[in-house]
């Protein structure tokens, strides 16, 4: 079956969230390194986690989650209905536990972002990396 290029899923505001949201990207294996597949994964999760932690969401709203396969990345878009924030990205010296999503999302992700527009929205594009040629031959 051919990978899609694009997908838009919703996801109930409940605790197995998370694990479907994560799942999802296996929908995309065979056009994405293992590499870039384990960072969609993680960054999902951190995202998805942190519409359900501060989104103050009711039974009856979702969380929005989109893939797209561009050139040679993969943008990830989560929305949600929540009041929106301001980024604010703790410093590597913090010692909670609690709190390092958008730490991942700037470590690892190529370019992201936050946007409002009647709801909250939080990308990332990851980038394929770029294999050279080996050889053995010095």
């Amino acid at each position: 079956m051919p990978t899609p290029e694009s997908f838009t899923i919703e996801l109930a505001a409940t605790p197995d969230t998370v694990g479907v949201a994560r799942a999802q990207i296996d929908r995309l294996a065979g056009a994405l390194s293992d590499q870039t597949m384990e960072d969609a994964r993680l960054l999902v999760s951190e995202l998805v986690t942190n519409s359900l932690r501060h989104a103050s969401l009711s039974p009856d709203q979702t969380i929005g989650l989109s893939f797209t396969l561009l050139d040679r990345s993969l943008r990830v878009e989560v929305r949600d209905p929540g009041p929106g924030f301001s980024p604010a990205i703790r410093g590597t010296r913090s010692t909670d536990d609690a709190g390092w999503g958008l730490f991942l999302v700037a470590r690892l992700a190529n370019r992201w972002g936050v946007h409002h527009d009647g709801g909250n929205s939080v990308w990332f594009e990851l980038d394929e990396a770029t294999m050279e040629a080996s050889s053995d031959e010095p």
